[in-house]
């Protein structure tokens, strides 16, 4: 940690010699530990921030230029406050752009800003890096400039930034793990009305292990569009939110749903009382019981929602039969990406070497395994 703020200190001083001592903030990546597919159904979800993180470290000007230097991509950018346009070349700029577009569209006045960042939430893992770069940055200008953001318009304003600046129609909950996550906690947060509460979670033995299948996500977008399509039918079918139908209900009704409808809703349906339980399970601190709902929770994504792939499978099922595994599942959008494992701390090297060694055989692949623990939200540095 130490290396990276000195290197990153360096690199604004080279950069920006009239710049000052900068403000220093991190706005951390994040995992949903369960509760997928059931965002944009109004669903709930348990995630929090992860200790990868992007840092950033920013100082005010007296101009309105903003100059942004990527030190992982070892590009920069330049541009005004009063021209914030979508770069199609350097989209990483656009994450901050479309941050400070909309602070100023809210009518908050800001200065021309110096930034340089970096991090180490692997590209690709589902850590949700955009989100963490869109808080860091709101997080940033709002200490720099001095104006009152509450943290709940914090998130949604980066959210908006996400969607209709950047053009990616995420949820809500990458955004709100960063910035709201107390350390030591996750967030079950309900996706219908943002309303939250922190869930103890004694993850001390415990690390979270995330394997890359290395598989390219073509389906995803395409599937992804349809899947918020076929639950809107089966809502219809049903005459209410899925979100309002317990699993009792759905087994009463389902008969008025076509197969594909049926499934669909099941998933969306069982994993929000999968996810009620997963929090009930952390209070008790029942881990058994938690990796036994993330099992289901991977089966339910294979079978009913039908995003998962051979290559996800694959790596879920090496995990299963690894010492010291509490539960593993896929995580995020599926069609390929990463899968999340708990392991207890004694056994994750061995867990990464048997990743390592077998999957490449089963699956044809290369892979990467990453570890990261539970951690708290964006923050000052200095």
């Amino acid at each position: 940690m130490q290396e990276r703020i000195a290197i990153l200190k360096k690199k604004f001083k080279e950069l920006y010699p009239e710049g000052g001592s900068p403000l220093l903030v991190a706005g951390p990546g994040r995992i949903n530990i369960i509760g997928e597919h059931v965002d944009y159904a109004g669903g709930l979800v348990l995630p929090s921030a992860v200790d990868r993180e992007i840092l950033l470290a920013a100082s005010n000007r007296k101009d309105n230029k903003i100059k942004i230097f990527s030190l992982d991509y070892n590009e920069s950018f330049e541009s005004s406050l009063d021209r914030l346009k979508f770069c199609g070349k350097k989209r990483w700029a656009n994450y901050l752009q479309g941050v400070f577009y909309f602070l100023q569209e809210k009518g908050l006045k800001l200065n021309g800003v110096n930034i340089a960042f970096s991090g180490n939430i692997p590209q690709g893992g589902g850590l949700s890096s955009s989100a963490a770069l869109e808080v860091g940055t709101c997080y940033a200008a709002r200490l720099l400039n001095g104006f009152i953001l509450s943290d709940l318009e914090l998130v949604k304003l980066c959210q908006k930034a996400e969607n209709n600046f950047v053009g990616v129609m995420c949820g809500i909950m990458d955004q709100f793990a960063s910035a709201l996550s107390k350390k030591g906690n996750l967030l079950l947060l309900d996706c219908r009305d943002l309303e939250y509460q922190l869930i103890p979670a004694d993850f001390s033995g415990i690390a979270i292990v995330l394997a890359d299948t290395k598989k390219e996500r073509t389906l995803a977008g395409s599937e992804y569009n349809l899947r918020r399509e076929q639950l809107a039918k089966a809502a219809g079918l049903l005459g209410k939110p899925l979100r309002d139908v317990s699993s009792k209900e759905f087994e009463a009704l389902k008969g008025k749903l076509d197969e594909v409808s049926r499934k669909r809703a099941k998933h969306v349906i069982y994993e929000i009382e999968r996810t009620k339980n997963a929090a009930e399970a952390l209070i008790k601190k029942d881990m058994p019981e938690l990796g036994r709902l993330l099992y289901e929770t991977h089966e339910s994504l294979r079978t009913d929602y039908e995003v998962s792939c051979r290559e996800l499978d694959i790596m879920v099922e090496i995990a299963s039969r690894s010492k010291g595994v509490i539960g593993s599942r896929m995580m995020g959008g599926g069609f390929g990406g990463c899968t999340l494992t708990l392991v207890r701390k004694e056994n994750v090297e061995e867990l990464q070497e048997k990743i390592m060694k077998e999957y490449p055989k089963r699956a044809g692949k290369k892979t990467e395994v990453w570890v990261c623990n539970l951690a708290g939200g964006a923050r000052t540095v200095y």
